[in-house]
This record gives structure tokens, C-alpha cells and sequence, in this order.
């Protein structure tokens, strides 16, 4: 079973993706001034929206499953259950 993206961990994707961001915007800065203040802007506006859904919905706890992380959860083992029950009428149809 893989692992959840959400372990903390330095090698996250959600760190990489943000140092690029940082890197990207620095160049941009470097370039023109301007169109570095409008793309940090943008950058920053991303940043704003990415602090509220955390904190609303609460996605960096880590007191347990939430109701997000039960729903998920409940709906990945229904698609098993689906997929385990289309293998066996596979099986079955073809026996």
C-alpha cells in the first residue's frame, strides 16, 4: 500500500513545487521589477488561498482521521469492493 502524501516529510511534493515557485519568482524579480511585484502577487494570492482551505478544513492536524480523511477512506474501499467484485464476475463469466 503506498504511503499518504501528507507524512510531513522534507521530500513532500508540496515543498519542491514551493521551491520552485521561490526560484521562479526570484528570477522574475531579477528580470523587471514590476513583473516581479505582479508575480508575487499572484504567488502570494495562491499562498493566501492554499492558508485558508488549510485552516478551514483543517488538513494539518494530526489528532486523528478527520471527517475528510474518513470520506476518502470510505470511498477508496468502495472502489475495491467494486473492483474485487468485477474480477470475480470476470472470473466467473469466463469459467
Amino acid at each position: 500500500m503506498p504511503l499518504p502524501t501528507d507524512d510531513g516529510t522534507l521530500f513532500d511534493p508540496k515543498w519542491f513545487v514551493l521551491g520552485f515557485a521561490l526560484i521562479a519568482l526570484a528570477l522574475i524579480v531579477n528580470y523587471d521589477l514590476r513583473l516581479g511585484i505582479a508575480a508575487g502577487a499572484v504567488l502570494g494570492s495562491f499562498a493566501a488561498l492554499w492558508l485558508y482551505f488549510v485552516l478551514k478544513f483543517d488538513l494539518a492536524s494530526d489528532e486523528g482521521p478527520s471527517d475528510r480523511r474518513l470520506l476518502l477512506d470510505r470511498a477508496r474501499q468502495q472502489l475495491r469492493n467494486r473492483r474485487k467484485a468485477a474480477r470475480t464476475q470476470d472470473e466467473r463469466s469466463g469459467a
